[in-house]
Order: structure tokens, then C-alpha cells, then sequence
């Protein structure tokens, strides 16, 4: 089934490099592609089969994305986004999954997991008020998850949370104007006030909630996001290498040096899921040595994608660094590599203090 979602892909990846130069341009991905990302069965890789998923491997999830990445980064981070919050969707109460697909299988979420937003216990549900910013595909999505603080009586905050709320009980305010992954339509959304009844809201999945979930849904929470915030940068710089080809010219070639680098990191990453899900498939909770090693090796595989792009350009002589396809790419590495789940120095410094004996906090992002 898998191999069938990327095939279907693929016969669409000529379309989307083609436009990529235009989302760029106009800072939209046309919702055809999402409706033709639908019908290759993209969307449905992490949703539940109870809903007409297939619950694919996340690293097959991720190959995907990654090629939709070479094709377009925006379109690829785009995609991506969208895609794993079905996953976290997966998480929640059934009826708030029912809520969303009983209607429609296909409807899309979109989410922002800053906490800026303040929930409020009224009767039997909860007020939702706040402002998200950065919230990927909110254009193509009919529902946001919105991360917010439970705030008491007295205004001390009790919890964190997120809320789940449909489309008319929020506002866009259209502000995404970065200087890379200009098609991702990252803006801001504005709640006033809405009512969120109890079992629309989601904290964290406790160890007696675990056993009754598909193993794709017990990987640890922070997993999806990051490395779904990571492959996007592999494939643009896969995208780089491969177009424009090696630069020779010394005994060892740099740009077939960062090519391996990239190899690395997708093997890397292919082992550390196939890893944690044998855990989650054993009903097994992962030691914090393959934790730890698997937030490793995706956040280095961040830092290598930047530096396959930068080798290429430093061995290219300019003459193609003005190339519209490698500033373009360059732009959205930057961009993308500002996303929480590429922070190098806090990963690195976590895992050094666990290499040392050191106790660390869990680590969430």
C-alpha cells in the first residue's frame, strides 16, 4: 500500500517542481496539489484505518516527504506539516477524531504548539481565546489545534493544553511574508472566546492509554514533528546536488562528501524509527539511549542539509550561485532551519550530559 502512495506521488512531483518557482512567487501552493496529494493517498498515511488511513510506517511518511521537498520546499514542508497533525489528531478522544473525519475522511488540521493561548473552565467546557502565529497550511485546513494555558479562578496557570476548535470559531489574519518557504501560508489565527467542549482537548498520553493505540501512535509524542521538520531540509539540498551535479576539480570531491552526508542522515533516521517502532509494536517504552540518539541524528541531519547546500555553493566558482533554483532552496533552508526542531546546541547539550552520566529533563522539542 505504502509503495503505491509513492508512486501515486511521484507521477505528481514533475507538476510541482515546475510550480515551484511560482509559489515562490505569488507565496501559495495551489489547492489542486493538495487535492491531488489526497488522491495519491498522502494525507491518509498517518490517519487511523478506522478512518480510511493505512497507519504506514512513519518512515515511509517521511521518504515521501522528503521528495515532495526536492520537488518544492515549500510545497514539502507544506505537506508534511499537514500530514502529522492527522497523526496528533490520532491521539485524541475518538469523538473529537469523529468530529473532524465522520463527515469528510479527507478534512485537514492545522496547528500551532506555542502556548499563547488561554483556556478557561466554564460549566462542563472550556473558553478558548489567544493568538497563534506561524500556523502552517491554515488555508487548507477546517480545523486548529491550539496550544493554550488552563488558567484557574484565581489566574494561576494549572496546565497546558490543546484545544481543538472548527473552522468558524477562528479568524486568519493573513502575515506570513518570510523571506524563504514563502508558499507554506504560515499565518497568524485569532480565537475569541470559543467554546471547546472537554473531550476536544488533548495533554499527553498516559502509560494506561498507550496499550489501547495502533503502534504508530505510541512512538514518544515529540517524534513526528521534529522529523518531519527535518526532512524537508534533506530534500532540498538533495534537490541542489542533483540538479546542478558535482563540482570536481581535487582529489576528493566535496559535493559527493555532502551527498554521502545526506545518505547518512536518511539511513540514520530509517534505522532510529525502525527502532522505536519495534518498541511501540513490543509494548515497550524506549530507553533514553535510542531517545536521545534518535533527537540526535535528526537534528544533525538539520545542520548537514544546510551544509551539503553551503559545500555546493563554496566549490560552484559563482557561477551558480546566482542560479534561481539554489537561491530559491537556499532562502528556504534558512527559513526552515529556524523551526524549534532544529536546535542543534540544546539536542547536543542533552545528550552530552546523558553521555556523561548526567540526569535531563525529558525532552520535548
Amino acid at each position: 500500500m505504502t509503495q503505491n502512495v509513492r508512486g501515486a506521488v511521484r507521477q505528481t512531483l514533475p507538476a510541482i517542481a515546475a510550480a515551484a518557482a511560482d509559489v515562490d512567487r505569488t507565496g501559495a501552493v495551489d489547492p489542486s496539489v493538495i487535492t491531488g496529494l489526497h488522491d495519491a493517498g498522502f494525507f491518509a498515511m498517518l490517519r487511523p484505518k478506522a478512518f480510511g488511513g493505512t497507519e504506514a510506517d512513519p518512515a515511509e511518511y517521511l521518504a515521501v516527504t522528503r521528495e515532495l521537498s526536492a520537488a518544492c520546499t515549500s510545497t514539502g514542508w507544506l505537506a508534511g506539516g499537514l500530514g502529522v497533525n492527522t497523526w496528533h489528531l490520532s491521539l485524541f478522544d475518538h469523538r473529537a477524531q469523529r468530529d473532524v473525519w465522520g463527515a469528510d475522511p479527507r478534512t485537514l488540521l492545522c496547528e500551532s504548539y506555542a502556548p499563547t493561548g488561554r483556556l478557561e473552565l466554564v460549566g462542563d467546557e472550556f473558553r478558548l481565546s489567544g493568538r497563534w502565529s506561524r500556523c502552517t497550511g491554515i488555508l487548507h485546513a477546517s480545523w486548529l489545534m491550539a496550544a493554550a494555558v488552563l488558567v484557574g479562578e484565581d489566574g494561576a496557570a494549572q496546565d497546558f493544553l490543546v484545544a481543538l476548535v472548527p473552522r468558524q470559531d477562528y479568524v486568519v489574519e493573513s502575515t506570513w511574508n518570510s523571506v524563504g518557504l514563502r508558499g507554506i501560508g504560515a499565518h497568524d489565527v485569532v480565537v475569541s472566546g470559543a467554546a471547546v467542549p472537554r473531550y476536544r482537548t488533548f495533554g499527553w498520553v498516559s502509560s494506561d492509554q498507550l496499550g489501547s493505540l495502533a503502534p504508530l501512535y505510541r512512538l514518544p509524542q515529540p517524534t513526528m514533528y521534529t522529523h518531519t521538520g527535518t526532512v524537508p531540509l534533506l530534500g532540498a539540498a538533495e534537490n541542489v546536488l542533483s540538479a546542478l551535479g558535482p563540482r570536481r576539480g581535487s582529489p576528493v570531491d566535496p559535493v559527493a562528501m555532502a551527498c554521502s552526508d545526506l545518505d547518512l542522515s536518511n539511513r540514520q533516521i530509517e534505522r532510529n524509527l525502525g527502532d522505536l517502532m519495534d518498541c511501540a509494536r513490543s509494548d515497550l517504552a524506549p530507553g533514553n539511549d535510542l531517545v536521545l540518539r534518535s533527537r540526535r541524528d535528526q537534528v544533525l541531519a538539520s545542520q548537514r542539509a544546510v551544509a551539503a547546500i553551503r559545500t555546493f555553493m563554496a566549490h560552484s566558482h559563482g557561477g551558480d550561485i546566482g542560479d534561481p533554483l539554489v537561491e530559491r532552496v537556499w532562502r528556504d533552508v534558512q527559513t526552515a532551519q529556524t523551526h524549534v526542531a532544529s536546535n542543534v546546541e540544546q539536542v547536543l547539550s542533552l545528550v552530552g550530559r546523558h553521555s556523561f552520566g548526567m540526569e535531563v529533563d525529558e525532552i520535548v522539542w
